[in-house]
């Protein structure tokens, strides 16, 4: 009994990361803040990217990549607020939900979580993706699949030109486990950006039978886009 009390004192009084001043609800922020996050539209960005990544199916994203999004990731995967990625999920969650029963599709049969190396993980304690793939697949029931590994994190990758940076990603990744044939499959990351991870990624998975989709927390639209959202 006490140790029950103690569980909902302490989720009574902490207090929302974002404005460190209301209180915190299930969702992870205070309600404010929840509700003034920007959201991404239930659709497939693959059609928004100045180039979608090779072998991506669909890409979906729940927010833009703005300031207080920014800050809330910042506080998720540099200051081991690792708790804030059952929030994240939610929203990942109900942003898939809704596009695959508007298009009619069937969820992925697993998902994949963009990895580090072991000395990045070390690092930092945990990966954020891992840990983002971990609680969607609590809330969907989707199993998550281990079966790709980072060989090179390349910390300055994101310094190079696209043509560039594809190349040094297309280096970084290595497949350790099989999949079925007809195997649909999800990319979790936390933010999506020019999709050269994802299409690296997607490059060494088999071509044939395989479908791969990729779902992010958050997306940094282009230029244009950005500057049409104003």
């Amino acid at each position: 009994m006490f140790s029950s009390l103690g569980k909902n004192i302490s989720t009574l009084t902490r207090m929302c990361p974002l404005c460190h001043y209301g209180q915190a609800s299930a969702l992870g922020l205070c309600r404010v803040c929840f509700n003034d996050l920007p959201r991404c539209p239930p659709v497939d960005l693959t059609v928004h990217m100045a180039q979608a990544p090779k072998g991506v199916r669909l890409i979906l994203a729940s927010l833009w990549y703005m300031a207080e999004v920014r800050y809330w990731l910042a506080a998720f995967k540099f200051r081991g607020r690792s708790g804030e990625a059952n929030a994240m999920a939610t929203l990942i969650c109900a942003q898939a939900v809704q596009h695959y029963r508007q298009q009619q599709l069937k969820l992925p049969n697993y998902l994949l979580p963009v990895p580090m190396t072991k000395k990045a993980w070390a690092a930092r304690g945990y990966n954020q993706a891992q840990l983002l793939a971990e609680a969607v697949s609590e809330l969907l029931g989707i199993p998550v699949w281990y079966g790709v590994v980072r060989t090179k994190q390349n910390i300055k990758a994101h310094k190079l030109g696209a043509k560039a940076r594809r190349q040094v990603l297309n280096e970084s990744f290595r497949q350790v486990g099989k999949l079925p044939r007809g195997t649909r499959i999800a990319l979790i990351d936390d933010v999506l950006t020019t999709g050269a991870t994802l299409g690296a990624i997607a490059s060494i998975l088999p071509r044939a039978g395989i479908i791969v989709d990729a779902w992010t927390l958050a997306y940094t639209p282009p230029p244009m886009l950005n500057k049409e959202r104003y």
